[in-house]
């Protein structure tokens, strides 16, 4: 993705671990992030506030919502009809790894 052109300005990656190793590919590139690419994490482990730069990362309970879902299944494995579930919204947290398209 990162060799193609044009060439994105930002990713969005499904975890922490994968947002970091993005990082480093960039990197290797020659890219610079923020100011080629921005790199975002869609979960929020220390690992994002320790690399440089920090990655921005969308803060949210991971085990609290895994709970809700795993209640939602087992109730409809028993018959029962689905309920509403509310959870927290993610937290965007903005580190220096987000710059301007």
């Amino acid at each position: 993705m990162l060799i193609a052109r044009p060439r994105p300005t930002a990713i969005v990656y499904d975890s922490d671990v994968m947002a970091l190793a993005g990082l480093g590919v960039a990197r290797e590139l020659g890219l610079r992030v923020p100011a080629d690419l921005s790199v975002l994490a869609w979960g929020d482990s220390p690992l994002c506030a320790l690399v440089r730069p920090a990655i921005t990362s969308l803060s949210r309970d991971a085990v609290s919502d895994g709970g809700h879902a795993v209640r939602l299944l087992l109730d409809c494995v028993e018959g029962e009809a689905p309920a509403h579930v509310e959870v927290r919204a993610p937290e965007l947290i903005i580190r220096a790894s987000t710059g301007s398209a």
